[in-house]
């Protein structure tokens, strides 16, 4: 089946997969703060959406599909560079001593990978999709 896929396909099957590895440590890492924090369903509505487009895009391998496909991956960017946005803000008390204020910072600490995450499998997809690259189109 994979032998038919050129280079271009077999990109945007790995952003793909990213996506929906993506997806799934997001629901896990945003379970408890689900309903505290509305911000938290974004990555995973927003990996849910990409990994629908890009899994259309790789069956039906055609011009119109890919180029929404590369919105999705554009719109990617903003995500992440928002997700970088609040992963980074944060809120400290000055009423706290130093050493309890030390251990709710690493207790609350967010990774910042994890939004940039979304820019990467961006930018390899829209490697997979230029226009600059002979794509095959049926």
């Amino acid at each position: 089946m994979f032998k038919e896929f050129s280079l271009n396909r077999m990109i945007v099957l790995f952003v793909t997969g990213g996506l929906f590895f993506l997806m799934i440590d997001s629901i896990i890492e945003h379970w408890e703060i689900f309903f505290e924090e509305p911000l938290s369903f974004v990555p995973v509505i927003f990996s849910a959406l990409g990994l629908i487009v890009s899994l259309i895009a790789v069956v039906q391998w055609k011009e119109a599909r890919i180029r929404l496909l590369n919105v999705i991956l554009y719109a990617a960017l903003a995500v992440a560079a928002a997700g970088v946005y609040v992963h980074v803000e944060e809120g400290e008390d000055d009423d706290l001593a130093t050493e309890q204020l030390q251990q709710v910072k690493e207790e609350n600490e967010k990774p910042l990978l994890a939004p940039l995450l979304f820019a990467g499998l961006a930018a390899m997809g829209l490697l997979g999709t230029s226009r600059k690259w002979k794509a095959e189109v049926v």
